[in-house]
């Protein structure tokens, strides 16, 4: 039996129908700039840089001892185990539908939070600094938002065939960015030296303070691998493209955050970096070489474009994946309505609606403060993204020992004690990265590190916690609350799913 057949269960006439509407459209190019421009967030890269140097030396050791085990294992699970809407089906046959119905939720959850609020904050930023040089005022921000947000949806909405351009075209409009970024701080540096008071050589020393400042960021940067999985049934050839893409995809995306921290920090004081900001204070300082208001727009289009590429592209992969747990019994059942051209179009709504309602709450309860939204937001998007691959990663050594008969085309290198090294370190990832975005300062402590949250964050404690530990609290329940309303109605046979064709190895049970 392959991992492929391993991968499903039976399915009932409404999953069939449902899964019918899906076409393959996906190719190893395709996949390769789907999962780089997933990875690369423009958006994200200055708050690691608020590191200083430290962020460079952060950024290649998380490369090592991150991306690569990462990798690795979404590699093995993504190409033995193919199956429309990947990590929650990874998950849900791992350690049952209740998990994998929180899973999804997460997964899915994090990516409007980020859409109506980091992603919509930086475009408001870039809009303020290159083409009105002005703010705009609470309200136009929270029109400015609300468009960028639905122009995002109605991307993921579209056929895939099409929608899949908009990565793709997003991808080398990233590329166009850092190139020209790139050559105008070298031509900056050449040109005026090193600006007062920017890191040094000395400032790449790692400290503790550098690690809690920057892993946090560089972990939801990293991550992205297995989002094209979510659509394997729309792969050609999911079972030799994925480990191909992942290499691919991660070279590209080092290469490119590599250029943007190191650009930031060479030509920002550290004083003024800025997470919201820094990237285009970083592109205003070296700009000013030319002078020119034309090549300003234009940048600011390049970025804006990019971030709808950015926030379009995650919307594709994880609308997906909470889509197939409805059709699978662990969400309610009409989010799994599929449009007749194959995208999730219940679950893109929702996405749209509540991204709308965060960017608008949070922009008021942040009293119009574009960087104080900024740093709540970016909070809550990392600690719910990273929170949703806790059941993800362990799935590695789940899956061997429940299927070890499964066709696995790559394996995590060093036998089981390799893949246990990879599933130990990107969890360990996981949860450092929880507690200090979720809960800041509780591992300062530790290292005997101050920490203020209104120095950080410009908020208090209070206000941060309530949004970001209540939201996420909020998340865990919805995603219990759709697993028992899912299973009330599997129970009583009105979701068309049978047993799955793996019960004689023990899946029968996985998902109970």
């Amino acid at each position: 039996m392959t991992g492929h057949h391993s991968a499903h269960a039976v399915q009932g006439s409404a999953v069939a129908q449902q899964k019918s509407r899906l076409r393959k459209v996906l190719r190893r190019f395709d996949l390769v700039l789907f999962t780089a421009c997933a990875i690369v967030s423009l958006d994200s890269a200055a708050a690691a840089a608020q590191a200083g140097a430290q962020a460079i030396t952060w950024l290649l050791i998380s490369l090592v001892i991150f991306l690569v085990p990462y990798g690795m294992l979404v590699a093995e699970l993504g190409a033995a185990f193919p199956v429309e809407g990947g990590p929650y089906e990874w998950a849900s046959m791992s350690f049952g539908r209740a998990a994998g119905a929180v899973t999804a939720v997460l997964y899915w959850l994090s990516n409007p939070v980020w859409v109506g609020g980091t992603l919509t904050a930086t475009t408001i930023a870039a809009l303020d600094s290159f083409v009105l040089r002005k703010p705009l005022g609470t309200t136009w921000e929270i029109v400015v938002g609300l468009a960028f947000t639905w122009v995002t949806v109605a991307i993921a909405m579209v056929a895939f065939r099409i929608g899949k351009w908009a990565p793709n075209i997003g991808m080398f409009l990233k590329i166009v960015v850092v190139v020209l970024f790139t050559a105008l701080f070298i031509a900056f540096l050449v040109q005026r030296g090193r600006p007062a008071g920017v890191s040094t050589a000395t400032d790449l020393r790692p400290s503790a303070a550098g690690f809690l400042t920057a892993t946090g960021i560089l972990v939801f940067l990293w991550v992205g691998f297995e989002l094209s999985s979510n659509a394997s049934e729309e792969m050609h050839d999911p079972r030799r493209d994925v480990p191909k893409m992942i290499v691919r995809s991660g070279v590209i995306s080092a290469l490119l955050y590599g250029l943007v921290i190191l650009g930031i920090v060479l030509v920002v004081p550290r004083g003024r970096l800025s997470a919201v900001s820094g990237f285009t204070d970083a592109y205003s300082a070296v700009a000013a070489l030319v002078h020119s208001r034309p090549l300003d727009v234009t940048f600011a289009v390049l970025v804006i474009l990019a971030l709808v590429a950015s926030g379009s592209v995650w919307l594709q992969g994880a609308d997906r994946a909470q889509a197939i747990a409805a059709l699978d019994g662990a969400a309610p059942a009409w989010m799994g309505r599929f449009a007749s051209f194959g995208t999730p179009i219940a679950v893109n709504l929702a996405s749209g609606v509540i991204a709308s309602v965060m960017c608008v709450l949070v922009f008021l309860l942040s009293r119009g403060s574009l960087a104080s939204f900024f740093a709540v937001m970016l909070a809550l998007a990392i600690s719910t993204t990273t929170l949703s691959y806790v059941f993800v990663f362990p799935a590695l050594i789940v899956l061997r020992r429940k299927y070890p008969e499964a066709d696995r085309p790559y394996r995590v290198p060093g036998g089981q004690a390799g893949a246990w090294v990879a599933v130990i370190v990107t969890e360990a990832f996981v949860v450092v990265t929880v507690v200090t975005l979720a809960w800041p300062g509780a591992l300062n402590a530790l290292f005997g590190q101050p920490y203020s949250i209104e120095a950080a964050h410009g908020v208090s404690r209070a206000y941060f916690e309530q949004v970001t530990l209540g939201s996420l609290a909020v998340m865990i329940t919805l995603g219990l609350v759709f697993w028992a309303i899912g299973e009330r109605k599997r129970r009583a046979g009105l979701l068309g799913i049978a047993a799955p064709a793996a019960s004689q190895s023990g899946r029968g049970n996985s998902r109970r």
